[in-house]
């Protein structure tokens, strides 16, 4: 996986950018002038300009200057010239790069509640597969770990998110591994011994997602064998009654939720 260089000061870099009446007695107008001063919210005119004054404008440019330089010198570990204008914006652009890998790394999902499309980013909500060498960062970093029976010999799969929640992972060996849908089981129990020649229950006993329905047959005849019940109980499992969390309109396990799109960082 790509590795996340948080830079300190390089012995070995050189950065031409240096501050300017950073000290606590330089030459410098106070700020509390400076804001108000028409000089600064017009220019300065021809004239003897305060050294105080130029030195608020040469300090504030420095500064910022020196502050981006040293953010790419600290990022990049490169030299940070000032003669070389081009080379300045284009390690500023990689330093900026760079750093979003910190907040973003290659191989990072984002989601989002409605459609979009960003650079550098691909969907996965139904994972496929991708090429190794178009999307190489990507695939440095997930491997063959997605592959399935369609994946090519230059490919390599990405996550199926499709109608799947992320779950922290109890051990190491449980990241990226698919788990399929399931419920704890409902049990329930029922004896019913007989009924009367009202179909009233005279001993039945039910619980959980059993319940009793009607006589499902009757084991004797009441005038040849002189009794007044009926063996043998008909009964429903209906896990809803147990726990209303259970519904006809569903197919498979399916907690609340918003379905969002998935979206890989692949550069």
């Amino acid at each position: 996986m790509r590795g996340f260089f948080i830079g300190c000061d390089m012995a070995t870099t050189i950065n031409e950018f240096l501050p300017f009446a950073d000290k606590s007695n330089a030459n410098l107008i106070p700020y509390a002038e400076w804001v108000d001063a028409a000089k600064r919210l017009t220019g300065f005119v021809s004239g003897i300009a305060k050294s105080s004054e130029m030195n608020r404008v040469f300090a504030q440019g420095a500064q910022a200057g020196y502050a981006i330089a040293k953010f790419i010198e600290r990022t990049l570990s490169e030299d940070v010239y000032v003669a070389d204008g081009e080379r300045l914006a284009d390690q500023f652009y990689r330093a900026i790069v760079q750093m979003s890998y910190r907040a973003t790394p290659i191989g990072c999902i984002l989601t989002f509640p409605v459609h979009v499309e960003i650079d550098g980013y691909v969907a996965t909500n139904n994972g496929g597969n991708l090429s190794q060498t178009t999307y190489d960062q990507l695939y440095a970093v997930y491997g063959t770990k997605f592959n399935t029976s369609s994946t090519l010999a230059n490919q390599f799969g990405i996550p199926d998110m499709a109608h799947r929640v992320f779950e922290a992972a109890a051990t190491l060996e449980e990241i990226g591994c698919y788990i399929a849908a399931g419920l704890p089981n409902n049990h329930g129990t029922g004896v019913g011994l007989g009924t009367n020649n009202d179909g009233q229950f005279i001993y039945s006993s039910w619980s959980g997602a059993l319940t009793p329905v009607e006589n499902a047959w009757s084991g004797y005849d009441r005038n040849s064998d002189q009794t007044n019940r009926d063996f043998g109980t008909k009964f429903e499992l209906n896990f809803s009654k147990g726990n209303a969390i259970y519904s006809d309109s569903i197919s498979t396990v399916q907690p609340a939720g918003l379905y969002g799109q998935y979206l890989i960082r692949y550069r």
